[in-house]
Parts: C-alpha cells; sequence; structure tokens
C-alpha cells in the first residue's frame, strides 16, 4: 500500500524543457524535505525559455525618463561579448526599498527581443534604456560643470587668461552631460578647478526671448 501511495507523488513534466524549482511564501527555494500543501500544491515550473524579460530598477530620480517602448541595449555579465536589444514593457507605478540602496527605485521591466540559447533564468544583466537621442552634440564629463547661486558654469580657457563660463545643459546621465548654450566646439574647459584663478564674476549668457 505505501509503495502505490508512493507512486502518486511521481510528478511528470508535461514537456521537455529547463525545471524551475518553485519558492515557499518567504521566498526560499522547495527543496527536498519542503511540505507541500493542499492549498499550494506547485513543486516546479517549466519556464518558455523562447521569451524572456529582464529586471531592472530605477532610482526615483530618473524614473520620469523611463517610458513604455523604450529601446534598450542589454549585455550578460556571464557572456560581456554578447549583446541583445529589449524594449521597456512595464514601469512600477510605486517605489520600493532595496538592500544596500538608500532611496525608493521602481521596477522596470524589459523583453529580450532575441531568443538565444545562452539565456537561462536568474542571469544577471546590464540594461542600458535610451531615453533619448541626439546628433551633433557638445558634451562634457560632469566633472567639468560648477554651480554657485543656482547657476552653471564651467572654468574656460579664453587668450591667456580663465573665465568662469555660465552655460545651459540638457540630457545628463550618470557621466556626462549636453551642453546647449555657452560654449562651441573649439573652446577648451577644465576639468578641475585651475589655480590661482581669481574670483571674477560668471560670465552670463544672452537673455533668451520667447516669441508667439
Amino acid at each position: 500500500i505505501y509503495e502505490q501511495v508512493l507512486e502518486q507523488f511521481t510528478i511528470d513534466a508535461p514537456a521537455d524543457g529547463m525545471v524551475i524549482y518553485d519558492k515557499e511564501y518567504n521566498g526560499k527555494k522547495k527543496i527536498v524535505g519542503t511540505t507541500i500543501s493542499a492549498w499550494d500544491p506547485v513543486v516546479a515550473t517549466l519556464p518558455d525559455l523562447s521569451v524572456m524579460e529582464s529586471l531592472t530598477y530605477i532610482s526615483e530620480v530618473d524614473i520620469q525618463k523611463i517610458q513604455l517602448g523604450q529601446p534598450v541595449e542589454i549585455g550578460l555579465d556571464a557572456d560581456p561579448d554578447q549583446h541583445l536589444t529589449g524594449e521597456v514593457t512595464d514601469i512600477a507605478n510605486i517605489g520600493e526599498q532595496r538592500p544596500n540602496s538608500d532611496s525608493k527605485v521602481f521596477e522596470v521591466k524589459i523583453i529580450i527581443n532575441e531568443s538565444d540559447s545562452s539565456l537561462r533564468p536568474a542571469m544577471t544583466t546590464s540594461n542600458r534604456i535610451i531615453v533619448d537621442t541626439m546628433s551633433n552634440a557638445l558634451q562634457l564629463p560632469l566633472e567639468c560643470f560648477h554651480t554657485k547661486d543656482s547657476l552653471t558654469f564651467v572654468y574656460k580657457k579664453q587668450g591667456g587668461s580663465v573665465i568662469k563660463q555660465e552655460v545651459e545643459l540638457g540630457l545628463i546621465n550618470e557621466n556626462k552631460a549636453v551642453v546647449l548654450r555657452g560654449l562651441r566646439d573649439e573652446d577648451r574647459v577644465y576639468l578641475s578647478i585651475p589655480a590661482d584663478v581669481p574670483d571674477t564674476p560668471i560670465a552670463r549668457l544672452p537673455e533668451t526671448t520667447i516669441t508667439s
């Protein structure tokens, strides 16, 4: 009788594929010895590896830049030479506190366009979301920019001296910023505050006029 009952606990997968053990309510994976409840009889799942998603978390500072349908460049940490593409398909409405994070972050789901045999569930990826593109943009490292009294300026070489030149910035990422006004391609600016620079006023940008 016991052998007959034991045979009833043999689970056959309905199809070929990779088996992923289900998780309990506390997030731990079900393993040998786990008690299976009649209210939650799932032991394992067969994921559809032909359609893969990547989850990433965006800080509350940058989440306003993220929109559905934006293209994504995806890299695999396990294979740095592998490059995939994706698209933003879902943006969380409520932020959450993640471990080792001081600020709230929002979960963003990205559908991976390609079907690759090297992809496996729980792999880590690097996701570069393209929020905008600009052609012929003048951009500088963030170290070049300084602020005073709500003005953004750079230290620009002008002849044999150095001046503080106000600039107007456009798109900004974690490394660089686009300069919309205040500089030209041939201008030379400093990455850090140059030595022996007198405390001169900031050279202001001309006022812009809005016309209808």
